[in-house]
């Protein structure tokens, strides 16, 4: 289970002091196993004197992921799922599940939050779940997606489930991309952390 809260960066503060935007993740017995503070953009950004929140905002620097029973998995927040680095970055780690839990955004942004949460998925062989608050006379969203097919959707109330083939998962991740005769054995482009990456081209870009 992942819940939300602020925190001050210096603990003794009070008031509108500077503050961490936080995600915490919860394991089946109740006990805490990390915590997410969101990294993208940078501060001050839009929290300051909104309609359903007001804090001083402070963005992080770190993208920890976390072991679980179901393998690693990591944590972004929101509108971060519009920089697709930081799903790569977990994804390089080792995550194989990014949980990215929702506020609220404009209903003209819909389509492209739904496609991004599945391209995240795609182009990083992983499992990807959000959920939206639900706001009176509007609707919120659910969303699972692996990198073959979108498991469930739906922007009502509810407590969804679905089973995720992990091994499926793992299988993609370890085939490799190859002219295949008849018909594919996969939905997706296997071989993206084997065949798919040169660093090299990268370096120099880092900051544009």
């Amino acid at each position: 289970m992942v819940g939300g809260a602020i925190e001050y960066i210096r603990p003794d503060d009070v008031g509108h002091a500077p503050c961490y935007n936080c995600l915490y993740l919860y394991g089946p017995d109740g006990q805490r196993i990390g915590k997410y503070w969101r990294t993208t953009p940078p501060g001050p950004w839009i929290y300051e004197g909104g309609k359903f929140w007001d804090f001083k905002y402070q963005e992080a620097d770190e993208l920890p992921v976390w072991d679980t029973e179901f393998g690693k998995l990591g944590i972004l927040m929101c509108s971060e799922v519009y920089v697709p680095e930081l799903s790569r970055m977990m994804a390089l780690q080792g995550a194989r599940i990014t949980l990215l839990p929702a506020g609220l955004w404009p209903p003209q942004l819909h389509e492209t939050w739904r496609t991004l949460i599945w391209a995240r998925a795609i182009e990083n062989l992983m499992i990807t779940a959000t959920s939206r608050n639900i706001l009176e006379g509007g609707s919120g969203h659910a969303m699972i997606c692996t990198p073959e097919e979108i498991l469930l959707e739906s922007r009502k109330p509810g407590v969804f489930t679905v089973t995720v083939d992990l091994a499926r998962l793992e299988w993609l991740r370890d085939e490799l991309d190859r002219r295949v005769d008849g018909t594919l054995p996969w939905r997706t482009k296997p071989g993206i952390f084997k065949q798919w990456i040169r660093p090299e081209l990268y370096r120099g870009y880092e900051r544009l």
